[in-house]
């Protein structure tokens, strides 16, 4: 496991090396990060400072957007966690009926069939539950806490600073596995490459 200490250009820069995305250096009270381009979907790596009155919080944060065909929601995170994000109109809570995994996390979703099918990777359950902390959604938030859109983005945060390249590649491999799997059901498009 390859662990950085170094500046947060330091994380990215080799993240972006070791899988051939683009570094961007951040501005304007943003931070740097990385960009990979999987089939034309650009999924972004940064650090995001969440602020609210005293509080001060840094987050790792990884989105996409996606051309949602069905508006198709769905949250997956760690089972006793306080949810501060708000929660998304007509979830339900979901088991998949696999004892582990619905004991460690809360599913949530619009379309209790879709979530269970993606589910049903043992891959993608796998690199799920290595992960310490886990919030993965479907939401209609711009960068997770950003303004309310009309498209859609899966994304993914954890508190703190992510710097293992390892926790990174595993996180870049469930991002590729449900995109792969939300196209292949109908869920999202596939971006064309002269987007």
């Amino acid at each position: 496991m390859i662990n950085l200490f170094g500046r947060n250009e330091d994380t990215w820069k080799h993240f972006s090396e070791s899988t051939g995305g683009t570094f961007f250096s951040g501005r304007y009270g943003k931070l740097d990060g990385t960009i990979v381009n999987y089939k034309n979907w650009d999924i972004v790596f940064d650090y995001y400072d969440l602020y609210s009155g005293k509080f001060n919080q840094r987050f790792t944060r990884i989105f996409v957007p996606i051309d949602s065909r069905d508006s198709f929601k769905f949250e997956i995170y760690n089972n006793g966690i306080v949810r501060s994000v708000e929660k998304f109109f007509g979830a339900q809570d979901i088991e998949i009926r696999i004892k582990e995994f619905d004991k460690k996390f809360i599913l949530k979703a619009n379309n209790e069939f879709k979530l269970k099918k993606l589910l049903q990777n043992s891959t993608l359950r796998s690199l799920i539950e290595k992960e310490a902390e886990f919030n993965f959604q479907i939401s209609n938030y711009k960068g997770i806490w950003g303004e309310k859109t009309t498209g859609f983005e899966l994304s993914f945060f954890a508190k703190g600073e992510i710097k293992s390249i390892e926790t990174l590649n595993s996180l870049l491999d469930i991002f590729k596995i449900t995109l792969e799997s939300l196209e292949e059901n109908h869920s999202i498009t596939k971006p064309s490459a002269n987007r």
